[in-house]
Order: structure tokens, then C-alpha cells, then sequence
């Protein structure tokens, strides 16, 4: 299946490359989930993203007719998409990285049922993100992506230009870190500090 969907991919990129907008449109929503993923790896803002995509957008619309290789349309948008975030971001911030707005991501919707589970949810879903929004960006960048749903080990390696077996030492080490630091603010909670 696999195979089919690379296939698939790839006719879509030759038939947008040639000017077909609707090709070009299922492609980028085909990539959409991780592209933002990767955007909000490098910004840790949620604020900033969609003006970010917006600029990908562009330019993969202008641009797609210069991909020499249709193969690699996800290497070339992923680093497409890395560049732009960067720039943002350096335009943005001229100094150190700023704390991320996380407030949109995690007052989002409800759980439903009992209002004390919702509450405790809603709070460990706002301590990981505090943890993924701390990780050095390598690391945000792989959590983001592994997480964005939909992308396999090989597709993450590849949109970050690593070996498969650096992305899941990457992988390894940011859930661990994630999962350290939940656990270290837990403790302090309950020791009252």
C-alpha cells in the first residue's frame, strides 16, 4: 500500500509541477498535519504558525515547478518549511527564544464526562506541552513530528535529513526528557515546592 501511495504522490507532483491545482491542493493537504508540525517545532508559538503556512503555501505554489526531483517532494517541502519557520522566527525574535504560547493548544475543547477528569487532562496535557516546548529543537522537532500523527519513522527521517536510527535516538531521548520533567514538577507539586 505504501508503495501506491508513493506512487500516487509522485503523479500528484508531476501533474502540479505542469500547473494543476488540484493536485498541487491535495498535496498540500495530504502534507499539511506534519508541515505544521514541523513549522510549530521550530517557532514553539502557536500564535505564529498560521501566518507561516501561509507563506509555505505561497511559495510552494510559486516554487513547485523548480523541484528537479518529484520524488523528494517531501524532503524539499520539509526543508522549504524549515527555512521559512527559521526566518520567521529570526525575524520575530532578534535575541533569545521567547516562552511559546501554548494557551490555544491547551484550552482547547472539552473531554467530556466527569468534570475533575477533564480538569486533570486538560492540566497533564498543558505540563507536556510546557515539557515539548522546552526540549532543544532538535528534539521538539522529532517529538512534534512523531506525535503529528500519520508519518512513519522513515518519513520523519526524511523530512528531517537524518538516518532512521538518528531520528529514534532523538525520539527516545525526547520522550524521556518530556517524561522526566512531568515527573520532577509532579514531585515538587506534591512536596508543596
Amino acid at each position: 500500500m505504501k508503495g501506491i501511495e508513493t506512487q500516487n504522490e509522485l503523479a500528484l507532483v508531476c501533474t502540479a509541477r505542469k500547473g494543476d491545482k488540484e493536485a498541487l491542493q491535495t498535496l498540500l493537504s495530504r502534507n499539511w498535519t506534519w508541515v505544521r508540525a514541523v513549522v510549530y517545532s521550530i517557532l514553539a508559538d502557536a500564535q505564529d504558525v498560521d501566518d507561516v503556512m501561509q507563506e509555505i503555501c505561497l511559495r510552494v505554489i510559486t516554487r513547485i515547478h523548480t523541484l528537479r526531483e518529484p520524488e523528494r517532494f517531501r524532503g524539499w517541502l520539509a526543508v522549504l518549511a524549515r527555512r521559512i519557520a527559521l526566518r520567521h522566527r529570526q525575524r520575530r525574535l532578534h535575541g533569545p527564544a521567547q516562552p511559546a504560547d501554548l494557551s490555544a493548544l491547551a484550552g482547547a475543547g472539552s473531554y467530556g464526562g466527569d468534570p475533575a477528569d477533564d480538569i486533570e487532562r486538560r492540566e497533564l496535557f498543558r505540563r507536556v506541552l510546557e515539557a515539548v516546548r522546552g526540549l532543544p529543537e532538535k528534539y521538539r522537532q522529532v517529538f512534534v513530528l512523531a506525535h503529528s500523527g500519520g508519518l512513519t519513522y522513515a518519513q520523519i527521517a526524511e523530512i528531517l535529513d537524518v538516518p532512521v536510527t538518528t531520528m529514534q535516538i532523538r525520539l527516545v531521548r525526547a520522550r524521556r526528557a518530556v517524561r522526566d520533567q512531568i515527573l520532577e514538577k509532579s514531585k515538587h507539586k506534591v512536596h508543596g515546592k
